[in-house]
């Protein structure tokens, strides 16, 4: 790979920790395919974002490797990877994401409701299913809809699922395995000490689970556009958490900064549009979250930072001070004061676990 320009080793580098961090997980589902299901709905987005930006930055930085690396199913990868944003997406504002769960509902009612010809059973049809990983809610059918953008007739059974997945899942794992060639990608993915005791599912009415969830004065969409939040969340404060391969630690904090990063600016969106209406529990709640230091410094923090993990391309006026034997390469002393990027990892695991834990409480209650 090229690496002549400032900075190249540093975006390379990081490049291949997050690569190596799916060719791990990709190991395993293949390992694992019965109950690596509900695991590739809440990475999914993920692992999109990964491939697509790091194949962005790699036709920048070593041009001839990002050919062999092409891969179809583009718009769908894409796609997948402005969902991380919530309400962040540039092309896409609160309402909007609101306009796309309410789609995503309606579809789903349409195709899962009103089907028996005993109209006494109609009550107990269901059209939401919840997916949880040891009590935490990590993923739900309209979750799903809303990230790999499928129908709800996809939700079916697993035959109607399989393929669907198989299609990207190929595409995938063909630019993970090649991009990985070379690295020492081997080691433990969360999927290796996963139980299937670990995982449950429950269908519900999703009228009904949506009413009881959140505060009244939402409406259903947001509802469920926070039950997406929630179960990025979750995924990784708890699912991610079993990985303890050393050299994941730099996309774990990755995973969770940027999530923590997006679900705060989304939380304050919501917050602005709504919060004057909310019981005043729930404003205690969502101020108890936003009104945190480590909130504070999350989203205060500099842009160049977060575009960095995100983009891998380090700005030009700090590549000067990073080193790859710095810890995340000097990253957090050059975004961060001081005092606070000493414990910013340990503070960023935390406070995901705190966020985690408030919201899980407010979709539950």
């Amino acid at each position: 790979m090229t690496t002549t320009a400032p900075g190249n080793d540093i975006a390379l580098a990081l490049i291949a920790q997050d690569i190596m961090f799916l060719r791990r997980f990709a190991h395993s589902v293949t390992a694992a395919s019965d109950q690596a299901v509900i695991p590739i709905f809440c990475m999914h987005n993920y692992m999109c974002l990964i491939i697509h930006e790091s194949h962005r930055a790699l036709r920048h930085l070593d041009p001839d490797f990002a050919d062999a690396l092409a891969y179809d199913c583009a718009p769908a990868i894409e796609r997948a990877r402005h969902s991380v944003k919530l309400y962040d997406d540039k092309y896409k504002e609160l309402d909007d994401v609101g306009a796309d769960f309410r789609r995503i509902i309606e579809e789903h009612r349409q195709e899962f409701l009103d089907n028996t010809w005993l109209p006494l059973a109609r009550p107990l049809e269901r059209d939401l299913v919840l997916w949880r990983f040891r009590g935490r809610l990590v993923s739900t059918s309209h979750t799903a809809s809303f990230f790999l953008a499928f129908p709800p007739q996809a939700f079916k059974s697993q035959d109607e699922l399989g393929p669907r997945l198989h299609a990207v899942a190929v595409e995938q794992g063909s630019y993970i395995g090649a991009a990985a060639e070379g690295l020492p990608w081997q080691g433990q993915s969360v999927l290796d000490a996963m139980q299937k005791t670990d995982l449950a599912e429950n269908e519900v009415r999703a009228e009904k689970h949506y009413r009881r969830s959140f505060d009244p004065a939402l409406p259903e969409e947001i509802k469920a556009s926070l039950t997406a939040m929630t179960c990025a969340l979750n995924t990784v404060d708890v699912l991610l958490a079993d990985d303890i391969t050393p050299s994941s630690e730099t996309t774990l904090f990755k995973l969770r900064y940027i999530t923590l990063h997006h679900v705060l600016s989304s939380l304050r969106k919501l917050d602005d549009q709504y919060g004057a209406g909310l019981r005043p529990p729930d404003r205690e709640l969502l101020k108890n979250i936003l009104d945190a230091p480590m909130s504070n410094l999350i989203l205060q923090a500099h842009r160049g930072f977060r575009n960095t993990l995100v983009h891998y391309r380090p700005a030009q006026d700090v590549q000067e001070r990073l080193s790859l034997d710095a810890p995340l390469y000097g990253l957090l002393n050059a975004y961060f004061p001081t005092d606070d990027a000493g414990s910013l990892s340990d503070a960023l695991t935390l406070h995901t676990a705190h966020v985690a834990d408030r919201m899980s409480a407010w979709c539950d209650n």
